[in-house]
Parts: C-alpha cells; sequence; structure tokens
C-alpha cells in the first residue's frame, strides 16, 4: 500500500533550495522526491536519535577508531552498542522488540547512516541477511557483535557467515 501524503508550503533558504535542487538534478529525482526523503530521515531516525545524543562522524574517522582499537575492545564495543540503542529504539517506535522490528530495525540503521547496506532474502522460512560495508575486518567484528546483541534477548541467535566486508546471518 502506498502510503498517504499532504500537500504544504514551505519558505526555504535560497541557498539550501539551491543546494536541494542541485542535488534533486544529480540524483535523476524530483526536488519533491528528495525533500521527502529527507524529511522521512529526520521523522524516522534523526529525530527518534536525539535521545541517544547521536553523533555524525565520516566513515573514515569510524574505520580510523575501529582500526585503532583492539578486537577485544571492538568486540565489547558492538555488544554493547547492540543491547542499549536498538532495544530502546524498538520500544519506542514499535512498541515491543521483536524479530520483525529488529530487522526493521537494521533496514532504517542503514538507510539513515551509511554504517551498512542492508539486503534481506527469504527462503525456506529463513530470513537471510547482508550488511555489507566498508570497515575491514573490524568493521564485521563489530557488526557481527552488535547483530548478535540485538536479537540474543528475542532467543533467536542469528547464524553468522562474516568476511572482511560484509556480515551474513540466518534467522529462523
Amino acid at each position: 500500500m502506498k502510503p498517504k501524503t499532504a500537500t504544504a508550503s514551505f519558505r526555504l533558504d535560497e541557498s539550501a533550495l539551491a543546494a536541494i535542487q542541485e542535488d534533486a538534478k544529480k540524483q535523476n529525482v524530483s526536488v519533491n522526491t528528495l525533500l521527502n526523503q529527507l524529511v522521512l530521515t529526520y521523522a524516522n531516525f534523526d529525530r527518534p536519535m536525539k535521545r541517544f545524543r547521536m553523533i555524525k562522524l565520516p566513515a573514515s574517522t569510524f574505520k580510523h577508531l575501529l582500526l585503532a582499537a583492539t578486537n577485544e575492545t571492538v568486540t565489547e564495543a558492538g555488544h554493547s552498542t547492540g543491547e542499549d540503542v536498538p532495544k530502546t529504539y524498538m520500544r519506542a517506535k514499535w512498541g515491543e522488540v521483536t524479530v520483525e522490528n529488529a530487522l526493521n530495525y537494521l533496514k532504517i540503521t542503514a538507510d539513515h547512516t551509511n554504517l551498512f547496506e542492508y539486503s534481506e532474502v527469504t527462503r525456506g522460512g529463513k530470513v537471510n541477511v547482508t550488511l555489507s560495508h566498508d570497515f575491514g575486518a573490524k568493521g564485521s567484528l563489530f557488526l557481527q557483535r552488535y547483530v548478535q546483541a540485538i536479537f540474543e534477548p528475542l532467543g533467536k541467535p542469528p547464524r553468522f557467515l562474516p568476511d572482511e566486508n560484509a556480515v551474513a546471518f540466518e534467522i529462523q
């Protein structure tokens, strides 16, 4: 089902409008589509993540932080991060922590953070998810523990197939 739309009128700073028009042209989408994407990112991710004091940093900075850390601290960081924010986000947005909501959380994270790309295939009652990234082996280590911590409380431990630039897992 297609989401309902509403009509609204806004005044924008000229330089903001020029930037949006330029990006819309580069992405081969309408200004309306790009503005809708930007507002949805705010509504679905940036706004709820304010309660966690979210920061935005370049991917290269995150990669350097991972490279500077030991495997043990990367594992601990992935686990503690996966235990904390995702559960609170799911409860605030959907009212409960479920496998479906955990997968939706990962999709939203992929759509709005550039931390990883999310792809999903359902086959034979199993959901196969791949989180592709550019952070190397330590990025995979971090993301595997992150995902593991999200699904542990649900009693549905994922079966992982990690590699250097992706974390693939299967959920029943």
